[in-house]
């Protein structure tokens, strides 16, 4: 199948999607706020979720690849899929390789706090991110998760020392690469209102240190996160007309995109939802393939 070509000023874009219904896909871009007509076939009548290097795999699964397929060192380029949550099914599938393979994982258990006490679940990949040819998760409070392939291309997966927790329970969290380096986005709310936020923070992955280290510039980059979903990507800002060194992030309580500059801390909100058909499920982001 040909690659979709979207028009350069939509991108980066929210999609509006309707399951195919009467109703036709609406994309709205960031750069100009404009709406349009989705023009995109692959997405029509499509079960679709985002990633973070700008295209969508099936609905409430979370999905990454390990490089750029069309460089010199994408031959050995994997796309990894974690099935929805309470699934412990991984598919993955290889540069050259013609099919899906389908890889069932155990991660153990963890307790978590319900209304009746402590109850017990399965671990599970719910979200993924790729850095430097290997993919990552929040794994524990105190461990982030890593899945590497072995040299007959089978996955390995392993946990590195880091600190997780604290930040993640006070915040919604986005696992990003930027730069060769992991950061986590976290958008911390003022208490139980959710519709308030009360600062948004980029951290680096500091693996020797084994800690989440804030950092107060990405440089002339956007990062796009939210919208009902762990996604969380970026891309380049002044060429696609964003706001540079900020973070996109769209509620999914009160439908607005808060856009929020890393440094000074200022934040916009917009209204993406505004004067469009309630759609069948939260919008979801498409962003540009940058390097």
């Amino acid at each position: 199948m040909a690659a979709a070509v979207i028009p350069a000023p939509t991108l980066p874009c929210l999609v509006f999607d309707y399951d195919g219904e009467q109703q036709r896909t609406t994309l709205f871009s960031i750069s100009d706020g404009a709406h349009r007509a989705c023009e995109i076939e692959e997405l029509r009548g499509k079960r679709s979720w985002p990633t973070s290097h700008g295209w969508p795999p099936p609905l409430r699964s979370v999905c990454a690849r390990s490089g750029d397929p069309c460089t010199a060192a994408g031959g050995r380029c994997t796309v990894l899929l974690a099935e929805p949550p309470q699934s412990t099914i991984l598919w993955y599938c290889q540069a050259g390789g013609t099919a899906w393979t389908r890889h069932e994982y155990d991660l153990g258990s963890a307790s978590i706090r319900v209304p009746e006490g402590n109850a017990w679940c399965k671990r599970t990949v719910n979200r993924l991110a790729s850095c430097q040819g290997r993919f990552y998760y929040p794994h524990s409070s105190t461990q982030c998760g890593v899945i590497g392939f072995s040299p007959a291309r089978l996955p390995e997966l392993s946990t590195v020392p880091m600190k997780m927790g604290g930040l993640m329970a006070a915040a919604a969290t986005y696992i990003v690469e930027i730069g060769g380096d992991l950061h986590t986005v976290y958008v911390f709310r003022h208490g139980i209102d959710f519709t308030a936020v009360a600062d948004v923070g980029v951290y680096r992955m500091d693996f020797a240190r084994q800690e989440h280290v804030r950092v107060e510039s990405i440089g002339d980059r956007a990062i796009l996160a939210g919208s009902g979903s762990c996604f969380g990507g970026w891309c380049p800002a002044t060429e696609f007309g964003l706001l540079p060194n900020t973070v996109y992030w769209m509620s999914s309580v009160d439908d607005r995109l808060h856009v929020f500059d890393i440094e000074v801390g200022a934040e916009e909100v917009h209204e993406p939802c505004k004067g469009v058909a309630v759609p069948s499920r939260k919008p979801f982001w498409i962003i540009p393939a940058h390097p």
